[in-house]
């Protein structure tokens, strides 16, 4: 694999670390009961106790570690096995983003036209 191929393989890791970092915290502080660190921007508590935190009764948090939990899992096998996934690893990696992307989408519209509070996590 080349190096072109396998730089963006890297940073998606790099980001997935990220991700699976603040939604660790946030499943964390949702099953703990503890109020989640705003640092004084928005209206965290008030967005994680919404009735849109959940989704079918499952955190909207849990929902993004097992996104980012997917997607650590894809960039480790296409960057062990190289070509050989990249048949497939490339157009899930890209339709879980795509997804992702539009949920959050909807979750930023519900905070700001519908709970009227913003959360910057």
């Amino acid at each position: 694999m080349t190096k072109s191929t396998l730089l963006p393989w890297l940073l998606l890791s790099a980001l997935c670390v990220a991700g699976l970092a603040t939604s660790s915290y946030l499943v964390y502080s949702h099953y703990a009961d503890r109020p989640t660190v705003c640092a004084g921007i928005g209206s965290c508590e008030f967005v994680q106790t919404s009735e849109y935190s959940e989704l079918i009764g499952i955190p909207v948090a849990v929902m993004g570690l097992v996104f980012f939990v997917g997607l650590a899992a894809l960039c480790l096998a296409r960057l062990v096995r190289g070509q050989e996934v990249s048949g497939w690893a490339n157009p899930i990696a890209f339709s879980m983003t795509l997804g992702c992307t539009a949920f959050v989408g909807y979750l930023s519209y519900i905070e700001l036209f519908v709970i009227d509070a913003i959360c910057v996590w």
